[in-house]
């Protein structure tokens, strides 16, 4: 993998591109070149100390994001680079214009946003103009963020009460967000049909919490009603997910719901994911309580 480009825009899906953009440009990434497109107001919070995020206090996300770009490509044997482009997605024109998609490996979409009332709802309009690029540029694989609970995915989060909960809101509050994903989903099912070579993933994650702190770890429902998955994970444990899927994609042309470790499957949702350690149910009265 040596050229990705990585598209975000507002909202915790914005925030797991950012991450993934951060694990890009580290140095064992293997990655060599990294396109980064966001429209004028969200690309300046690349220099944001927290990106919503559980990394900790001494982390500086912004100052990690600038390090990183004066460390890129410093031995004059490498021929890393990194680029950010300021482009509106939701302007066919203007990604027609701005997006240069030739000799990208894969491509990374944190467009779009499952939250009510804050962050940016471009998943369908962005992901499509971002597919003619592909197209034209004759790139094939992208990853791309949407939700659990979206089309197929029912019932959400089917081994916890608060499933329930995200199907409520995307039943009513958060309609607009949900008809958003699930429309944008069908597109790119729709532009893969017909012998199409796009090989694309969707990428539903649990819980994204803002306190939930980084393990360098994820787990994928491997079969619905089976498998169940830690409730709450770290926004840059996702966004490691993004990346890995564009170095070595193990999943071609599917969806799949991405969580935490299993063992803290049926522990509080205000407790998952909030320490480095694993907080596992260990009482089995407690699982009960939750089957």
């Amino acid at each position: 993998m040596t050229h990705i480009a990585i598209f975000f825009s507002s909202g915790a899906f914005g925030d797991c591109a950012r991450h993934a953009i951060l694990h890009a440009l580290s140095v064992e990434s293997g990655v060599q070149e990294v396109t980064i497109y966001s429209n004028e107001r969200n690309m300046p919070t690349l220099n944001l100390a927290n990106y919503k995020c559980g990394c900790g206090d001494d982390i500086h996300h912004g100052e990690d994001f600038e390090r990183m770009l004066s460390n890129y490509g410093s031995n004059p044997n490498d021929k890393k680079q990194v680029e950010r482009v300021v482009v509106d997605v939701t302007n066919s024109k203007e990604v027609h214009e701005k997006v240069n998609l030739s000799g990208v490996d894969a491509v990374i979409s944190g467009l779009g946003n499952r939250q009510m009332f804050i962050g940016d709802r471009v998943a369908r309009q962005g992901t499509n103009n971002i597919l003619k690029i592909m197209k034209r540029d004759n790139v094939h694989r992208i990853v791309i963020m949407t939700s659990m609970g979206i089309n197929e995915d029912k019932p959400c989060m089917e081994w916890r009460s608060e499933g329930k909960f995200m199907t409520a809101l995307f039943n009513t509050v958060s309609l607009r967000e949900y008809r958003d994903l699930s429309r944008m989903e069908k597109d790119v099912r729709k532009a893969s049909d017909n012998g199409s070579d796009l090989n694309y993933l969707l990428v539903r994650p649990v819980g994204l919490g803002e306190e939930c702190v980084p393990r360098g770890e994820y787990f994928v429902q491997k079969k619905k009603f089976d498998d169940a998955l830690g409730p709450n994970m770290a926004k840059s444990d996702v966004g490691l997910f993004l990346l890995d899927q564009v170095r070595q994609p193990t999943y071609n042309n599917v969806a799949v719901v991405v969580g935490a470790d299993p063992r803290e499957a049926h522990v509080s949702f205000m407790e998952a994911g909030l320490t480095k350690e694993v907080k596992a149910a260990n009482d089995e009265e407690e699982k009960k309580e939750h089957e």
